[in-house]
C-alpha cells in the first residue's frame, strides 16, 4: 500500500496501522498533483531533504513489512536530488526505491530522464526501479539495457492497455511479442472493468469509467464519436448498452 504525508507523527501512526495489513509499504514522494504538493506532501517533500529523511525514518521504524520509496528526479531544473534523496533512503532503511525521470515542474511534459535514473543505479545498492515513458516492449528493453535498473514500473502506459505488462514480460523473456488483444478480448475486460467498478462504488463509478474506456478505444474506428456519446451517458445498463453497439459495429 501506498502513503503519503508530510506529518512525521501521522506518517509514523499509518506505518504501523498499514504494516498489519501490507506486504510492503511505499512512500509516495513524486506525486506531483496540486493538491498534494499545496500541503507540503509528494514530491514537494523533494525540495525539503531533512524532512524527507525524518519521514522515511519514522515510517521505517514503525513498520514490520519492507518499505519502499517512489520519488521524481527532483522539483525543478535547479533542484536535481535524486541520487542524494536515494542515498539517504539507503542509509534509514528503505528497501526499494522507484525513480521518475523528470521533475515536478514537468508533470509528464517532455520525455523521461534515463541518465538521472542510470545515476542513481550507480550510487546506491539497494533495488532501483525505472519508472517514465515506458509504453511498450521496446521501452521496457531500453529502461532495462541503458539504465541496468532491477526493475520498472509502468504507470500511464496501462491506461486502456492492461495487457501491456504481459506483452513486456513475454517480449523480455523471449524476444518475440505477443499478439496484440482483439476486439473481443476488449470488449470482454472493459465488461469486466465497469462490473468491479460499480460493484465497488455502485453507479457513481460510471463516470470515472469515461476516462477509462476512452483511452480502451483509443485509435480505434469512429472511436472519437463513440467518446463523445458515452461521455453523456450515467446509468451502466446504458453504457453496456452503447458499448456492445460500438464493438458490434467493428
Amino acid at each position: 500500500m501506498q502513503i503519503f504525508g508530510s506529518d512525521i507523527e501521522t506518517m509514523a501512526y499509518s506505518a504501523k496501522y498499514i504494516s498489519k495489513i501490507a506486504d510492503i509499504i511505499d512512500i509516495n514522494m513524486g506525486c506531483p498533483a496540486p493538491k498534494v504538493v499545496k500541503n507540503g506532501d509528494g514530491s514537494k517533500l523533494l525540495t525539503d531533504l531533512p524532512k524527507a529523511k525524518a519521514i522515511m525514518q519514522a515510517v521505517v521504524e514503525n513498520s514490520t513489512v519492507p518499505v519502499t520509496l517512489k520519488i521524481r528526479k527532483g522539483w525543478d531544473k535547479e533542484n536535481i536530488v535524486a541520487v542524494e534523496i536515494a542515498k539517504i533512503a539507503e542509509e534509514v532503511g528503505i528497501s526499494a526505491i522507484t525513480v521518475h525521470g523528470r521533475t515536478r515542474t514537468e508533470f509528464y511534459s517532455g520525455h523521461a530522464d534515463l541518465d538521472i535514473i542510470k545515476k542513481v543505479k550507480e550510487n546506491v545498492n539497494i533495488p532501483v526501479i525505472g519508472n517514465g515513458d515506458i509504453i511498450d516492449e521496446e521501452s521496457a528493453q531500453k529502461m532495462f539495457e541503458y539504465t541496468n535498473v532491477d526493475g520498472i514500473m509502468i504507470g500511464r502506459g496501462s491506461f486502456g492497455n492492461p495487457w501491456i505488462f504481459a506483452q513486456i514480460r513475454h517480449y523480455l523473456e523471449t524476444g518475440n511479442k505477443k499478439d496484440k488483444p482483439s476486439n473481443a478480448q476488449k470488449l470482454e475486460v472493459i465488461k469486466k472493468h465497469i462490473e468491479l467498478a460499480v460493484e465497488e462504488k455502485g453507479e457513481i463509478a460510471i463516470k470515472e469509467l469515461r476516462k477509462h474506456i476512452a483511452w480502451y478505444t483509443k485509435n480505434m474506428k469512429n472511436s472519437s464519436e463513440f467518446r463523445a456519446k458515452i461521455n453523456q451517458i450515467e446509468s451502466k445498463e446504458e453504457l453496456l448498452e452503447n458499448i456492445n453497439e460500438y464493438f458490434k459495429s467493428l
